[in-house]
């Protein structure tokens, strides 16, 4: 007879939840995307285009739906 392995949920920080789903996101658009990710502003800082943040935030959904499935949960802060 096979056991079933059952685990607890994973409990991740949010700073840990965010930065994970996060890099994760920014990595996919970094070796997908054929347009530019980031645009300077007048400041000198970087932002992503209005483009590539509508992409990351799709991503982002779908990448904590994922992490979620395999276990992995934010802790209440």
């Amino acid at each position: 007879m096979i056991k079933q392995l059952i685990l607890d949920d994973v409990k991740l920080h949010p700073h840990i939840w965010i930065g994970l789903y996060s890099d994760i996101a920014t990595m996919i658009l970094e070796h997908s995307s054929l347009d530019p990710i980031w645009e300077e502003q007048e400041n000198g800082d970087l932002r992503m285009t209005e483009e590539k943040q509508d992409e990351y935030n799709q991503l982002a959904v779908e990448i904590e739906a994922i992490m979620t499935a395999n276990g992995l949960v934010m802790e209440d802060s």
